[in-house]
């Protein structure tokens, strides 16, 4: 047992990670709140429906166009701070900034190019917009630059210059995007993106370069060769990119064809409220969780472990977190936005079930991840991809923007049962009885909450909704209790305070 708490599979572990990075996210959903909340103000359910149109273009054509670099990226990078050779590091971050400039040129040159497709797809075949996509072309150069940037300091385990950048970026883009909105409105959302980007790159180099100064080469042969073995793995995983691209960009497609902006704004509030503030208990996967993972990958029994591990802490977190938003969804909009995105109540309640069934898949889909087959994890994301849009397509026609929420909730049920299933029999994956129990009283506690707040209003929604999130908060206590998991954080950050008194008395006394 001693060697499985050595190789950091305890469940105070994860809850420690997920505790920290959990704790940047929330930091920075705070500054998103108030960058939300003026931005629904100056540019009203119409503008913000249009700003989630104009995001997911660079998004998903930086996510088409990276090669897989910055990921492939991070696990050389982290193989290499294994072996601690500084001079095999200084040469290989030289190549993924090269590489990831190349991405980022790229990028903006399939922008302009396709400018015109992207108008007539996203804006009803409308190609006025032709000019203000080419606008757009900037921002992939910088996302170019800060992915490689990002997956340096991730593959050499600079985790504390991470969070600080995570708040970093937030707070940039709250100070140069809300100006623009309050001077230009509607029509300054290119530029605020474009300045904003330009902004979140300007703090990744800041905190990178004082640890290897910027050396590229465009036209080294040498670069071109050494990166060359990211392109092969990372391939498939721009595929899968591209594929989630086109999810995205479907479903904003369909919305808008059916409903218009309007519709867009309400679906991006449900869909940030469960599919972003609802998942901060992810935060500390891919810094955390997958570099384990992939260390063990060989080892079935201690995959398994970590796997369940990760699974017991994310829904135990999930599970109170989930039923306190949607007993206070009405509260969490109006304070985040302005009373006219309530409609999105309903929508987000229906699409609770997306979180929490992600919170049992996510852990489990990194397995293919940590083995490297790239193949496997693209057919999956590609079956999940296609079957989502489907769902959400054909629950919208029949339900509106409520229908949109169950088609979510439907997708993540049917990834756990893709994944579970498949991931199952590659991989041999087992959820442990305990990681069934955590998850089933917390989905009937979630179960229950749902019902409540689609059957009742008023006092007696808030009153049995209490009683609900200290049942469910009361249970993960006494669960996370039982594992010791915070008797074990509390040693350790105890014995961390004795060291540093010991050693800062040491020091005073010589």
């Amino acid at each position: 047992m001693a060697n499985t708490r050595d190789r950091g599979t305890t469940m105070a572990h994860f809850l420690k990670y997920t505790g920290v990075f959990g704790g940047v996210q929330g930091a920075v959903m705070l500054i998103n709140v108030v960058r939300n909340k003026l931005t629904t103000k100056l540019l009203d359910i119409v503008g913000f429906g249009l700003l989630a149109e104009y995001s997911a273009i660079p998004e998903s054509l930086h996510g088409s166009t990276n090669f897989g670099i910055p990921f492939s990226s991070v696990r050389r990078a982290a193989e290499l701070f294994e072996q601690g050779d500084e001079k095999a590091i200084a040469d290989f971050v030289s190549v993924v900034r090269t590489w990831c400039l190349w991405i980022g040129l790229f990028g903006a040159i399939v922008c302009l190019v396709g400018a015109y497709l992207l108008s007539i797809i996203l804006f009803d075949g409308c190609w006025q917009n032709t000019l203000r996509i080419m606008c757009l072309s900037p921002m992939l150069v910088c996302m170019g630059i800060t992915a490689g940037e990002a997956s340096i300091l991730k593959g050499l385990r600079r985790l504390k210059r991470i969070a600080i950048i995570t708040v970093c970026a937030a707070v940039i883009t709250l100070m140069l995007t809300v100006p623009i909105y309050w001077i230009m409105g509607i029509d300054g959302i290119i530029l605020a993106m474009n300045i904003s980007t330009a902004g979140v790159m300007i703090v990744h180099l800041s905190l990178t370069l004082p640890l290897y100064r910027w050396n590229v080469s465009l036209l080294s042969a040498d670069k071109f060769h050494a990166g060359w073995s990211m392109i092969k793995i990372g391939v498939p995983y721009v595929l899968a990119a591209v594929a989630g691209s086109f999810m995205s960009m479907a479903i904003i497609a369909i919305l808008k064809r059916n409903g218009g902006d309007e519709i867009v704004g309400l679906y991006r509030v449900g869909y940030i409220i469960m599919g972003t503030y609802a998942c901060l208990v992810f935060a500390a996967f891919e810094a955390d969780f997958f570099p384990r993972l992939s260390s063990v990958n060989d080892n079935i029994p201690l995959r398994n472990e970590l796997v369940n591990k990760q699974i017991d802490v994310s829904v135990l977190l999930m599970g109170p977190l989930l039923v306190a938003i949607l007993v206070m969804m009405p509260v969490i909009i109006d304070i985040l936005y302005t009373p006219r995105f309530l409609p999105a109540t309903a929508m987000a309640v229906c699409a609770v079930f997306y979180p929490f069934l992600r919170a049992l898949s996510v852990p489990i889909s990194y397995m293919a991840l940590a083995r490297g087959d790239s193949h496997v994890y693209l057919a999956a994301e590609v079956i999940y991809d296609f079957v989502s849009v489907m769902l959400i397509w054909v629950c919208f026609t029949h339900w509106g923007l409520i229908g949109a929420g169950i088609g979510l909730s439907l997708s993540a049920l049917f990834d756990i049962l893709l994944v579970g299933v498949g991931y199952g029999i590659i991989y041999k994956i087992r959820l442990s009885p305990a990681t069934i129990r955590y998850a089933a009283v917390q989905a009937g506690a979630v179960v229950a909450t749902t019902a409540l707040c689609l059957a009742t209003e008023g006092w007696m929604k808030y009153a049995l909704g209490a009683l609900l999130i200290l049942a469910s908060s009361a249970y993960s206590f006494i669960m996370l209790k039982r594992n010791n998991s915070f008797d074990e954080i509390w040693l350790k950050v105890s014995k961390k305070k004795r060291d540093s008194n010991t050693q800062a008395n040491s020091q005073s006394e010589e």
